[in-house]
């Protein structure tokens, strides 16, 4: 590698591998990170949901499980339609057969073991329900 050896590059090829899902924040980027080390996979960020003919894209999801988890963050949650929507949008989504975790960036950065550990029971508790429905 002709340039392997300069200065920032690791930093870089990082910020690189962790943006191949496009995470839409730092915090969703954190989160992709947290399920790649854990070797959770089988996960797709930001992808369309339709529902009651609306579109909403879920942050992080296992399409088959039917599992959506979102991110919340205060500065974008602040404003009272986001924060409607929002809850328009969990409500069809659990309606529609869907489990939903949220979690913040301090719940990710402050105790990451607990929430991937959330997110390998949701695993869990949903592959057994759909493995008990065959």
């Amino acid at each position: 590698m002709l340039t392997g050896g300069r200065k920032g590059n690791r930093t870089k090829r990082q910020l690189l591998l962790d943006s191949r899902a496009e995470p839409w924040s730092k915090a969703e980027r954190l989160l992709h990170h947290l399920l790649r080390a854990a070797g959770v996979t089988g996960w797709k960020a930001n992808r369309p949901v339709v529902l009651d003919d609306s579109t909403f894209y879920v942050d992080v999801m296992f399409r088959k499980l039917k599992l959506a988890i979102e991110i919340d963050g205060r500065l974008y949650h602040t404003g009272a339609e986001v924060f409607e929507r929002d809850r328009w949008r969990q409500n069809l989504l659990i309606l529609n057969g869907w489990c939903v975790l949220r979690f913040t960036w301090t719940m990710i950065e402050e105790q990451p073991e607990k929430v991937v550990a959330m997110v390998r029971e949701a695993i869990r508790m949903l592959s057994n329900l759909k493995g008990s429905k065959s």
